[in-house]
């Protein structure tokens, strides 16, 4: 199964990210193979996927906080997995800061769950602030998949009860 990749094509494998108008100076693509099984709504994905992060994501997004405060950067809110637009196949959230915009679509295919994160930095400060973000994201998002998918497509059990 593969899972994840850094794909600069990525914003043009989504309608929403395309019509989005974000440069893409950074862009990523995690793809999470699912069964029919699955939840086809994608705000039900993104709703797993976002606020329901897992303590390691939590405590990862409470350092970054605290790194790029002195800077004068937003905390991690809510907000910054903002709803900008919806269809039936995809959910494009994301917001806006100081250093850089990015979205991030979560798509229900036929037989797979994606997210797609398109960066566009304004300067040096961004560009920076991708270098760790670039190390970390990948990691992060397939665990964020994995974690949605156990609820999200859970496994089939038989009559007598077993897990298949």
């Amino acid at each position: 199964m593969r899972i994840g990749t850094h794909d600069p094509r990525a914003a043009h494998t989504s309608e929403l990210l395309a019509a989005s108008g974000l440069r893409s100076d950074w862009s990523d693509r995690q793809r999470l193979p699912v069964s029919a099984r699955a939840s086809t709504d994608p705000m039900e994905w993104a709703d797993r996927l976002f606020p329901d992060l897992s303590p390691a994501a939590a405590r990862l997004l409470a350092a970054r906080d605290r790194l790029v405060s002195p800077l004068g950067l937003r905390e991690a809110s809510p907000e910054s997995f903002a709803v900008h637009a919806r269809t039936d196949r995809e959910v494009l959230l994301g917001s806006d800061d100081r250093h850089l915009d990015f979205r991030a679509a979560v798509r229900r295919n036929t037989d797979s769950v994606d997210v797609v994160t398109v960066v566009e930095s304004h300067h040096l400060l961004g560009r920076l602030y991708l270098v760790p973000v670039r190390l970390v994201h990948g990691v992060l998002v397939r665990r964020m998949l994995r974690r949605a998918a156990a609820v999200l497509d859970p496994p089939s059990t038989d009559r007598d009860g077993a897990t298949r």
